[in-house]
């Protein structure tokens, strides 16, 4: 609209003509005047965030109230407000216009659709401030964020009740604690996933770190699901769009994480598969093909289970070594491609008298790009024919080979589906 101002103002300058030319000086120096306006208007507001659901769950959505509060008198009018999200970029025409008044809190809902796993940074929230005649704006950052977690879908399936292989996890539960256990001082140190509930104090003030009941974990039947992590392994993997993308990266990783699609299936499937196990009244120990721990979950700790799941990313560098498999402790593994190593160590973490499955996924590739796809593998030559990724058919052929139970899959089939009709919790 300036440049239609000084436009009128040439014209009439060329055509001699006053009345055009005091218009357009009239309307540049209003335009210029409320322009000018708006440096010194403020945004000076409290902001405030709440979900609903207050976890979102991966793939399906989530409701986000914002409520802002003006702090000062100067910051009121109608504003447009709009998030920073890390999962996504809400373009100008999904902004929310909001009026804010002195001493008046007002609100503004997104809906997010199709969310992505993770603990995601929500913010800063971008206001536009525009003038009264909306020949002008100025955005400006109203400081402030928000952590919102995402956490593996977890499919109820009904299963982990009826299963013959854990469906005795209550009965020994109830066993252990009529025994006693409970006065049993053995102790060890808390691990990431165990729960509050069994932090022993004196021993905590004994060895000046959080220690927890050992009796309470043998007192729980458990079963052991494998997950493998390495990208390599993922033909899918990608890295992610990286900065102010407010997921965590932990030291050694690389500074912009991978994402798959068929991990993602993954990790659903390890979840629905441990909360399945903890319904018939068992724990499991959610572990790397290496023997690494990556989260535990029992009957009482679904939620801070999940929330582990939620931080889980690939070439995730977890660091503790899990507890050696007990005594004839099921074995469930999820994995694609995989190194000879990782495939080695996966074969001889199954205890004695054990059973083992194995779902071997092959990421499914968009319609039209052919079914599905293979891991990239190491250029074959000299010294080198052990460091190749072997394709998941390779993996599922020798775990067959050596005695495991497998499940082919590809990550278009759904978690439920191929865990009601494939028997994975039937051996």
């Amino acid at each position: 609209m300036l440049a239609a101002g000084v436009l009128v103002v040439l014209v009439g300058w060329l055509l001699q003509a006053p009345a055009l030319v005091f218009a357009g000086s009239t309307l540049v120096v209003l335009i210029v005047t409320v322009t000018v306006s708006l440096l010194f208007r403020t945004a000076d507001v409290r902001v405030t965030r709440r979900f609903t659901p207050d976890r979102g769950v991966a793939g399906w959505s989530a409701v986000e109230t914002v409520t802002v509060l003006p702090r000062g008198g100067r910051t009121s009018g109608t504003v447009r407000v709009r998030e920073q999200l890390p999962f996504g970029r809400l373009s100008d025409s999904e902004a929310a216009a909001v009026l804010l008044a002195p001493g008046r809190a007002s609100s503004a809902v997104f809906r997010h659709h199709d969310l992505p796993r993770g603990r995601h940074r929500i913010g800063p929230l971008h206001v536009d401030l525009v003038e009264s005649y909306g020949v002008a704006r100025r955005r400006v950052v109203a400081a402030g964020v928000a952590e919102f977690v995402v956490v593996p879908d977890v499919v109820e399936v009904g299963l982990g009740r009826e299963s013959r292989a854990l469906g005795d996890g209550s009965r020994r539960q109830r066993e252990h604690s009529l025994a006693g256990g409970e006065d049993d001082p053995v102790t060890r140190e808390y691990r990431r996933g165990d729960p509050m509930r069994r932090v022993h104090w004196k021993a905590t003030a004994r060895h000046g770190e959080l220690m927890v009941r050992q009796e309470e974990q043998h007192g729980l039947p458990s079963a052991r699901v494998v997950i493998a992590v390495a990208a390599e392994g993922w033909s899918d993997a990608r890295p992610t769009v990286p900065p102010t993308s407010g997921v965590r990266v932990r030291p050694a990783t690389a500074a912009i994480p991978l994402v798959s699609d068929a991990f993602e299936w993954a990790v659903s499937f390890a979840a629905t598969i441990a909360v399945e196990i903890g319904h018939a009244g068992s724990a499991t120990v959610l572990t790397t093909p290496g023997g690494t721990l990556v989260a535990r979950h029992d009957p009482e700790s679904t939620t801070g289970f999940l929330d582990d799941l939620a931080d889980l990313r690939l070439d995730d560098a977890l660091g503790a070594p899990a507890p050696a498999p007990s005594p004839r402790e099921p074995v469930v593994a999820v994995v694609s491609g995989l190194g000879r190593l990782d495939l080695d160590l996966l074969v001889a973490s199954r205890a004695p008298g054990s059973s083992a499955v194995a779902v071997v996924v092959t990421a499914a590739l968009p319609l039209g790009a052919g079914l599905t796809s293979r891991p990239a593998r190491l250029a074959d030559g000299p010294g080198r024919g052990d460091d190749r990724v072997l394709a998941p058919d390779e993996v599922a052929g020798a775990l067959r080979d050596s005695g495991w139970r497998v499940v082919e899959t590809d990550s278009s089939v759904d978690v439920g589906r191929l865990i009601t009709t494939s028997g994975v919790l039937d051996d």
